[in-house]
Formats: structure tokens, C-alpha cells, sequence
């Protein structure tokens, strides 16, 4: 009796840690692919500027999950506020200032080496963080992906960049605007693009930009 209990014991607590070594393969298989795909783009000599900013864009649609990051990003409190118009209009501008803050980090990275780290677990359910190291003369800086399990596999939702989040770097500064100003004027803001990059990760960019530029 108590050999068959054991047996169904190992047998129930074996199931978990297969699916968990499943998804952190799978975790790994999509951040591996993105991040190495980008570089090669980026270290394509032949390729123009605006040629290579669209293919290293066309890359990190399918990867990252930007509607729900601009859902993160705006907070319950005010995304509640907002009609449906106004909600896909913001959609709309947060992908594109969202793809070219990545992008314009990400550039500054162009002849270097990427080493990945194992996927971790998160605390919540269905979450895993995976960390990459760039190494960039002599120096190495870490940009954390954060992903989620969804319907169509796992998908990006946040990236810390030297420690800052661009969901909370963008959060804190829309939410400093809707602190007194109103929606309509942040979209238009947005639209015009007259909204600084959060001044933490223009400073962490400055930072990186001294090391992987000549």
C-alpha cells in the first residue's frame, strides 16, 4: 500500500517539473531566436537604416505582446477611463513609441556577443524571466525579458533594460501626465511625439551608448 502511494506520489510531482522543463525550453527557444535574429540584423553592414529598423521591427512583432503592454503600461486605473476609441488609439501610438524605444537600444549593439542565461520561473502562475548578458568591450549589461504563456505560446510582455522596466518607465510618466492633464492631450502628445524618453532610460541608454559605440 504504501509502495503505491509513493509510486503515485512521484508519479503526480513528476508531472509539473516536465511541463516546467518544457515551457523553460520554450521560453528560451523564443528569446534565443529573437535577440539572435536582431543581432544579425544589425550586423548586416549591407543593410540601410531604414532597412534594417523594419526587419529588426518585422522580427519582434510575433515575440512580444505589445497591445497587453500598452494595457500594463497605462494601469488599470486609467485604462479603465478611456472610451474604446481612445484605448486603440493609444494602442496604436504606444506600439510604435514602444518599437522605437527598443529599437534605439537596442542598435547601440551591433558587433558584440550575447550570452543567455536559463529561464526562471516567476512567482505567478504561467510567467518566466530570462536574462541576457551583451558584452560590449570589456563590459557587460544585462536586459531582462519577461514573458507569459499565451494561447498562441509564450509571449514578451516587458523587457528591464540595466534594471529599468519599460512598462514602469512609460507607466510612471503617463502617469505623471494624467496626473493633471487629460487623455485627449496625451494621445496628442503621443502623436506628435513631443514626449521625452523616460529620463531613467535615457540615461541607461547614454550609459550603454559609451561603451558600444566607438
Amino acid at each position: 500500500m504504501l509502495t503505491a502511494i509513493a509510486a503515485a506520489w512521484m508519479l503526480s510531482s513528476a508531472v509539473p517539473a516536465s511541463a516546467a522543463t518544457a515551457d523553460a525550453k520554450e521560453v528560451r527557444a523564443v528569446v534565443e531566436k529573437t535577440v539572435s535574429s536582431v543581432l544579425d540584423v544589425l550586423q548586416d553592414k549591407g543593410l540601410a537604416k531604414d532597412a534594417r529598423k523594419k526587419k529588426v521591427l518585422d522580427l519582434v512583432d510575433p515575440a512580444f505582446d505589445l497591445p497587453l503592454m500598452g494595457k500594463l503600461t497605462l494601469g488599470r486605473g486609467h485604462w479603465g477611463k478611456l472610451d474604446a476609441g481612445q484605448q486603440k488609439e493609444f494602442t496604436s501610438l504606444f506600439v510604435a513609441t514602444i518599437k522605437d524605444s527598443y529599437y534605439e537600444k537596442i542598435d547601440l549593439f551591433t558587433d558584440e556577443t550575447v550570452d543567455f542565461e536559463e529561464p526562471v520561473q516567476a512567482e505567478q502562475k504561467g510567467k518566466y524571466q530570462m536574462m541576457t548578458r551583451i558584452n560590449s568591450k570589456g563590459q557587460r549589461y544585462g536586459l531582462l525579458y519577461k514573458l507569459y504563456k499565451a494561447k498562441a505560446g509564450w509571449k514578451i510582455y516587458d523587457v528591464e533594460i540595466e534594471g529599468i522596466s519599460l512598462i514602469r518607465s512609460y507607466g510612471a510618466q503617463y502617469d505623471q501626465f494624467l496626473q493633471k492633464g487629460t487623455v485627449p492631450g496625451l494621445l496628442a502628445k503621443m502623436k506628435q511625439k513631443t514626449l521625452e524618453t523616460p529620463g531613467d532610460l535615457k540615461a541607461a541608454t547614454k550609459k550603454d551608448a559609451k561603451a558600444g559605440k566607438p
